[in-house]
């Protein structure tokens, strides 16, 4: 593995990751308040594309602390912050995604990686219903539906439709949000694995402007620059990107 080109600078990881949870709790508190029924509908879709980009955010923040690049040489904190940020994403285990990141890491795109497909029919819907099935077990359905039980209980009681409530402040962010870590983290940088082999592949990044790459995952397109150094944080990659491209 090459050593990172870019220092890790890890207060503005704290201060990044401060901002995305801080943002993420002030629209669920107000989203879940909000009268649906009464609110315009560009209020609704655009709140819910912000949950959506926010509620990737968490799933980000718990990504660089995998990589314990979140807060650097601090182990209990990382797996603090990411399992709190990973329960609020969808209930997860932070241990059982670090396990799956781990392999994806060391054996791209091969028959080993938990989060590549190889097989007749590699659509995007086919990958991503795989995708999935890696994350959604009994017991991780049954850690969901607990989560989204407290999140109907926080919706005032004079919500006439708090179901409605919870599926557009919560359920869809969540389904939008794994499409895009999905196509953007997953599926566009590793389609290229040559079919039906055990050997792993370098994934290729997206050519995206920042400003871009920032809108479409928080850099995580610039997939290619994240493998070869994983423990750069995900705000540092357009540098290590910049860096890499001079070779």
């Amino acid at each position: 593995m090459a050593s990172d080109p870019i220092r890790n600078d890890h207060w503005r990881g704290l201060q990044l990751a401060g901002l995305i949870g801080s943002a993420w709790l002030v629209t669920l508190t107000a989203g879940l308040r909000l009268p649906i029924q009464q609110a315009h509908p560009l209020l609704i879709a655009g709140l819910v594309l912000l949950r959506s980009f926010l509620h990737t955010g968490l799933f980000i923040v718990a990504h660089d602390a995998m990589h314990g690049s979140l807060i650097p040489h601090r182990k209990l904190f990382n797996r603090f912050i990411g399992q709190g940020c990973l329960w609020a994403y969808a209930g997860l285990s932070f241990q059982e995604c670090l396990n799956h990141h781990i392999q994806h890491h060391h054996s791209p795109g091969s028959k080993t990686d938990p989060d590549y497909f190889n097989a007749a029919d590699s659509s995007p819907v086919a990958w991503y219903a795989r995708f999935l099935s890696r994350y959604l077990n009994p017991m991780q359905l049954l850690k969901l539906a607990s989560w989204m039980g407290v999140l109907l209980l926080m919706i005032p009681a004079n919500q006439d439709q708090p179901l409605l409530t919870l599926a557009l402040i919560y359920v869809l962010p969540l389904i939008i949000s794994s499409w895009q870590l999905f196509v953007v983290g997953t599926f566009l940088p590793h389609r290229k694995s040559a079919p039906e082999t055990d050997d792993f592949h370098q994934p290729i990044s997206l050519d995206l402007h920042p400003i871009l790459s920032f809108a479409a995952c928080y850099h995580f397109g610039y997939h290619r620059e994240h493998h070869s150094y994983p423990a750069v944080p995900w705000h540092q990659l357009p540098e290590v990107r910049t860096v890499y491209n001079q070779f």
